[in-house]
């Protein structure tokens, strides 16, 4: 029944059914807070980041990841780039299934896993771009290969994406560890 309702219609208030539905979703505390935040802060059509969301909750930005991640892998927030911008989208709340199981990390937590470091508002732009631009299975395995060769920076692994779509390789022959075409 929630899949005919258009979500976005501006007589819509998301924030209150947010509210109203606390006891039916599996969030805690901070995630509610950064839920509410993210829709008030597209509402307003102001650019969101975890500096900001940090900020506003008197929180450390580490905490916001941990909330980006869970949220995520429940299928409560999603994140595209769009205009140049990172856009957060929390629509997958109000389509939620009973039971959400993370099949696997997200992008942006592999590169922090791999990077050993929490990622910056820009970084997050700038791999979602690569993501765009070469697909999400190739930037996978050029992290894979700035892992194998110790070269943890974007532009390392833009290089190596260059270098690979240069070669023509294809995403199996990447995924099968082929690197030069016969």
């Amino acid at each position: 029944m929630m899949d005919e309702w258009n979500w976005n219609a501006p007589y819509v208030d998301r924030r209150t059914w947010i509210l109203d539905h606390l006891k039916d979703l599996s969030i805690d505390s901070n995630e509610t807070l950064v839920l509410l935040l993210i829709d008030y802060f597209n509402g307003i059509g102001q650019e969101i980041s975890q500096e900001e969301l940090a900020a506003k909750m008197k929180v450390d930005e580490d905490t916001i990841e941990d909330c980006f991640v869970s949220l995520s892998d429940k299928g409560y927030l999603t994140t595209s780039f769009e205009h140049g911008k990172v856009v957060f989208s929390i629509d997958g709340l109000f389509h939620a299934k009973q039971e959400s199981v993370p099949i696997q990390h997200s992008l942006m937590e592999q590169f922090e896993m791999s990077f050993g470091r929490t990622l910056s508002t820009n970084e997050m732009q700038r791999i979602l771009h690569l993501a765009d631009l070469y697909d999400e299975r190739r930037v996978i395995c050029a992290l894979n290969e700035a892992v194998v060769y110790n070269s943890l920076s974007l532009n390392y692994v833009e290089r190596v994406l260059v270098s690979w779509k240069q070669k023509g390789l294809t995403i199996e022959e990447l995924e099968n560890g082929i690197r030069e075409r016969k």
